[in-house]
């Protein structure tokens, strides 16, 4: 007979498993989120990338022991301390339940709920009237801090998504968030975002000076449903979710440059896979890129020979015009020169479509790099992070623009640049020309290392191998010539 009990007692154990019931939790916790026992908050919040069971996680968290970061407000404004907090697991979802027994500002129950599918969290507020929620991420996102031209990647701001994009509204007042679309803040690697399920909110700055937000929300059925979301920006987390988060990625540019940068990013990706080292991965990334963009490199290097061709033929006569004739009767005659030669005045223009025809590429590989999570913390060689400058060596001083730190890539780049500069040739140049041409390459090559010295060291190892590379096809051409 005790044996019957005992199966009895394990048939009845598993179906109630199988069927779902609820089970009391011993914590006020569910995943990386804790609760407040007293009021309906969130007191910490740990998101991580990969995931948080990974080894080599990285971690952004949001911890209120300082500031509270999302409150519920009734009609009027106010929080209320009096709720008696209940925890219950419902399948493989976790439910808190916060209720109320006097309740007539409205509110009478709040309940959080995660979705174990996609990481996102379920706010409902039971109220006949309207409530408020508070959301205040302002210093509580993990934020950049680099010096110079890099410190474009500082800082947060405000957020807006729907199926027609991202926007930002950092400077904006008020914005009305409908149903599928989503608000809150984004640093360049993490985001924190709220989304009303069935109704629409109107959002109001609580302060010009900090990114705080305050969503008030009428429900006609008395039930305000919210989908939170903290997480990193990453397109392997996004695609999968919400179609309107994935406007995050490469918010700023047009939508068939963001395409690209998807394209390049799955690129990326893949080699990430195959190499298991984010640098050498971005060392394959310079080597794919520069085979795929090769036509295009052909033909910008036609059009260039074109123009030199024709620089060259014309430059000794529009010289010895311009050192006889002045004013109108020079502009005049070297007009005629064009004429007879049957050439366009605006020929030169024809290199410069040559090398724009390569700026969506330059500016995809820059957003996709400066963007990408699979940097955050990655070292290669003498680099700590591949998301921040390489800071190989610090310096005794705080140099304005340039910080405090030594860094070597930009250096090897430069070097690289100049030694290319050097080697410079071109038969269709003359010696004036090709000594003219040379100075614009020294030019441009100190100029792209004061821009990129403080760059995420990610996106500089991308353009020293870009360049390595091209100084490398330079010569074994001229070799085979």
């Amino acid at each position: 007979m005790s044996v019957m009990i005992r199966i009895c007692l394990l048939i009845f154990i598993f179906s109630q498993q199988a069927l779902g019931l609820e089970q009391p939790l011993d914590q006020n916790h569910f995943g990386q989120i804790t609760f407040d026992p007293n009021k309906p908050s969130i007191q910490r919040w740990m998101t991580c990338y990969p995931d948080c069971s990974s080894k080599n996680k990285i971690s952004s968290e949001l911890n209120i022991e300082s500031n509270i970061f999302l409150k519920i407000l009734d009609s009027n404004g106010i929080p209320h301390n009096d709720y008696e907090m209940k925890s219950r697991k419902v399948g493989d979802k976790f439910k808190i339940t916060y209720t109320r027994s006097d309740y007539e500002d409205g509110i009478s129950e709040v309940v959080f709920q995660n979705n174990p599918k996609n990481g996102f969290v379920e706010l409902m507020i039971q109220s006949e009237k309207d409530i408020q929620v508070e959301i205040d991420p302002d210093k509580l996102l993990i934020e950049e801090d680099i010096y110079g031209m890099g410190s474009i990647y500082n800082g947060s701001w405000l957020v807006r998504l729907s199926d027609q994009g991202s926007e930002n509204i950092t400077a904006l007042s008020q914005v009305i968030v409908q149903k599928s679309s989503w608000i809150g803040a984004r640093t360049r690697f993490w985001t924190f975002l709220i989304s009303p399920e069935n109704h629409e909110a109107t959002a109001n700055r609580i302060t010009e000076s900090e990114l705080g937000l305050k969503l008030t929300s009428t429900a006609e059925d008395g039930l305000h449903h919210f989908i939170l979301y903290f997480g990193p920006l990453n397109t392997k987390q996004l695609v999968g979710s919400e179609p309107e988060l994935r406007q995050l990625m490469y918010a700023a540019l047009w939508d068939w440059l963001r395409q690209l940068c998807f394209f390049i990013d799955w690129i990326f990706f893949w080699l990430f896979n195959f190499s298991g080292n984010a640098g050498l991965s971005i060392l394959l990334l310079a080597c794919v890129l520069k085979v795929i963009i090769y036509p295009l490199n052909r033909v910008a290097e036609k059009w260039q020979d074109d123009v030199n061709i024709t620089h060259s033929m014309l430059q000794p006569k529009i010289d010895e015009i311009k050192d006889n004739y002045s004013g109108e009767e020079a502009n005049d005659r070297i007009m005629k020169l064009y004429k007879d030669k049957n050439i366009n005045p605006f020929y030169s223009i024809k290199s410069l479509f040559g090398f724009l025809i390569q700026i969506p590429v330059f500016i995809a590989v820059f957003d996709v790099l400066g963007e990408s999570i699979y940097l955050l913390g990655e070292s290669f060689v003498f680099i700590n992070d591949l998301s921040k400058p390489d800071q190989w060596a610090t310096l005794p001083i705080f140099i304005p623009f340039f910080g405090s730190s030594l860094n070597l890539l930009p250096l090897c780049m430069m070097i690289i640049s100049l030694l290319s500069a050097y080697l410079y040739s071109d038969k269709n140049l003359n010696k004036s020309l090709l000594d003219n041409q040379k100075r614009k390459l020294y030019l441009m090559s100190v100029l792209f290392f004061v821009l990129l010295f403080t760059f995420p060291s990610g996106m500089v190892l991308y353009w020293t191998t870009s360049n390595f590379l091209q100084l490398m096809q330079t010569q074994i051409k001229k070799a085979l010539q």
